[in-house]
C-alpha cells in the first residue's frame, strides 16, 4: 500500500464512512434476521399444529378401538405411498407394525415429545429404503401408548427447511454485500470529501508560509465544506487587511509623530541655549510637555485600539439607558459649541435600553462630537440625536453643516492614522474614528458616515452625518 493510501485509511472521513457502513450492514442483518426468525418460526408452528391435529385423530382412534384401530388407521393413510404424514407404530418388542417409516429416529425428544431428524423415504415397492430418494428432513412427535406400544407421527418439512436455509444464506450474502457496497460507496464519497479538504489544507499551508493571496475553493452548494471555505476566506481577507494595516502602521506612526517630536526637540534646544532668559526656557519646557502629552495621547489611543480589537472590553458590557449617555454629552458639548460660535441642538428619545459599556460608548460619541466641533466653521450647527429606528435599532447620530467627507474617503477615514489633506493643519493623530469603529464592533453595531444637511450652493460644505446604530437589549425575564 502506498503512503498516500495509508494516510487516506487514517482519515476521519474514511473511519466515519467505515463505521457507517458497518452500522448499516448490522442493521440490515438484524432486520433480515428478524424476518428469517419470524418465517422459520411460522413454518415450524404450522407443522407442529398439523402434527398435533393428527395426534388428536389417532388418539380418538385408539380410544374407539384400541391398538388395532390405530394400526388400521395408519394402514389406510399410508397405502399407495400418498400420505402427507409420516407414521410408525412399534410393538413393545421393537418390531414395526405399520407406517411409512422403517425405524424411529435416534433423536432425543424435547419436553413435549417433538423430534426433528433426517430420514430416507422409500420409493414405491422399496421396503428397505436403500434405493429410495435422498435424505430428507422430518419433524414429528413420539407418543407412548399403553402396553408399551410407541407411535411416531410426523410431517416431511424438507422443502420448508431448504427454503429457510436458502433464506439464511441470502440474508448472510445480502449483509456481506451491503457492507461491501457501503465501504465502496463510502470510499468514493470520503475521497471526494478528503480531496476538497486537502485543497483547503493546501491553502492553509501556503498562508502559513507567508503567502496571503490564495483562497479556498468553493462549489457554492451551501454545504458544510462550502461554508467552511467561505468563513476561511473571510478570515484570510481579514488577516490580509490586518497585515496590510500593520505594514503601513509603522510609516503612519513615523509620519504623525515626526512633527511633535521635532517640535519638542527644537524647544528643548531652545531651553538649553545659554543666551535665553528664564521665561523663554520655561515657555519652551511647557511646550515640550504639551508635545509629550500629545505623544502619550497617541500611544494611549493605540493601546486602546489594541485592547478593543483583542476583545478585552466585552466583559464590561451590561444593560444601560442610552439616553443618559446622550444627555451627559449634550450637557458637556453645548458650552463648547457656544465658545466656538456654533449652534448646538439635541434630540434625545427616552425609554430605550441596550447592552453596552457606558465608558466606551461615551468615548465614541465624544470623538465624533470633537471632530464636528473641530471641522465645522463658525456660525454653523451641530446636532446630537438619539432615537429608535424603524428597524428596531438604537441609533446615535451627530450631524454638522461643515465641509463633510467625500464619499470615496468615508471608508478609509476609519482606518488607523488616516487623515485627509484638508485636516493636516488641525491637531490630531488620525485615530479618533478608528477608535469609534473598534468600539462599534465590540458592541456588534454599525458605524456609517453619510452626507449631512448642508447647502453647497451657498458656499458651505455638504456637512456630515455620523451614525452609530446598535441592537436593542432583549426583554428582561
Amino acid at each position: 500500500m502506498t503512503a498516500r493510501g495509508a494516510a487516506f485509511l487514517r482519515t476521519t472521513a474514511f473511519r466515519q464512512t467505515l463505521l457507517s457502513a458497518a452500522l448499516f450492514a448490522l442493521s440490515s442483518f438484524v432486520t433480515l434476521g428478524f424476518v428469517y426468525a419470524a418465517s422459520a418460526g411460522m413454518v415450524l408452528r404450522r407443522a407442529d399444529s398439523a402434527i398435533n391435529e393428527e395426534v388428536v385423530a389417532l388418539d380418538a382412534s385408539f380410544q374407539a378401538g384400541g391398538i388395532r384401530t390405530v394400526n388400521r388407521y395408519i394402514l389406510e393413510r399410508t397405502v399407495g405411498g400418498g400420505a402427507d404424514y409420516l407414521y410408525l407404530l412399534v410393538h413393545p418388542t421393537g418390531r414395526s407394525l405399520s407406517g411409512n417409516l422403517t425405524y424411529l429416529p435416534e433423536v432425543q425428544p424435547d419436553d413435549e415429545g417433538r423430534v426433528q431428524f433426517t430420514y430416507r423415504r422409500p420409493a414405491a415397492g422399496d421396503s428397505d429404503g436403500e434405493d429410495g430418494k435422498d435424505d430428507r428432513t422430518a419433524r414429528g412427535r413420539i407418543i407412548e401408548l399403553p402396553s408399551g406400544y410407541r407411535l411416531y407421527v410426523g410431517l416431511d418439512v424438507d422443502e420448508e427447511t431448504r427454503l429457510i436455509s436458502r433464506m439464511l444464506n441470502t440474508i448472510l450474502a445480502a449483509s456481506a454485500l451491503a457492507l461491501a457496497l457501503g465501504v465502496a460507496t463510502g470510499i468514493f464519497v470520503s475521497r471526494r470529501f478528503v480531496r476538497r479538504l486537502d485543497r483547503i489544507n493546501t491553502v492553509a499551508r501556503r498562508v502559513k508560509a507567508g503567502d496571503l493571496q490564495p483562497r479556498a475553493p468553493r462549489n457554492f452548494t451551501g454545504d458544510e465544506l462550502d461554508e467552511l471555505s467561505e468563513n476561511f476566506n473571510n478570515m484570510l481577507d481579514r488577516v490580509e487587511a490586518l497585515m496590510h494595516r500593520m505594514r503601513h502602521t509603522g510609516d503612519s506612526i513615523a509620519h504623525d509623530l515626526r512633527t511633535p517630536l521635532t517640535r519638542m526637540r527644537n524647544r528643548l534646544d531652545e531651553a538649553l541655549r545659554e543666551d535665553g532668559d528664564a521665561d523663554t526656557r520655561e515657555q519652551a519646557l511647557e511646550r515640550a510637555v504639551a508635545d509629550t502629552d500629545e505623544l502619550l495621547g497617541i500611544f494611549n489611543a493605540i493601546l486602546s485600539l489594541s485592547r478593543l480589537e483583542a476583545g478585552e472590553s466585552r466583559a464590561s458590557i451590561q444593560r444601560l439607558d442610552p439616553a443618559d449617555i446622550a444627555a451627559d454629552l449634550a450637557e458637556l458639548y453645548e458650552p463648547v459649541c457656544e465658545d466656538e460660535g456654533l449652534a448646538f441642538n439635541s434630540e434625545i428619545q427616552s425609554g430605550l435600553s441596550m447592552l453596552g459599556d457606558r465608558g466606551l460608548l461615551s468615548q465614541a460619541l465624544a470623538n465624533i462630537l470633537d471632530n464636528a466641533v473641530k471641522y465645522t466653521p463658525t456660525g454653523e450647527a451641530v446636532t446630537l440625536r438619539l432615537r429608535e429606528t424603524g428597524g428596531g435599532r438604537i441609533e446615535f447620530s451627530v450631524t454638522d453643516t461643515g465641509p463633510g467627507i467625500p464619499a470615496a474617503d468615508r471608508d478609509r477615514v476609519t482606518q488607523r492614522f488616516v487623515r485627509l489633506d484638508n485636516s493636516r493643519t488641525q491637531p490630531g493623530s488620525g485615530l479618533g474614528l478608528s477608535l469609534v469603529q473598534a468600539i462599534v464592533d465590540v458592541h456588534n453595531g454599525e458605524f456609517e458616515l453619510a452626507e449631512g444637511p448642508g447647502v453647497v450652493s451657498d458656499g458651505h460644505g455638504p456637512g456630515l452625518r455620523a451614525s452609530l446604530s446598535f441592537p436593542k437589549a432583549p426583554a428582561e425575564g
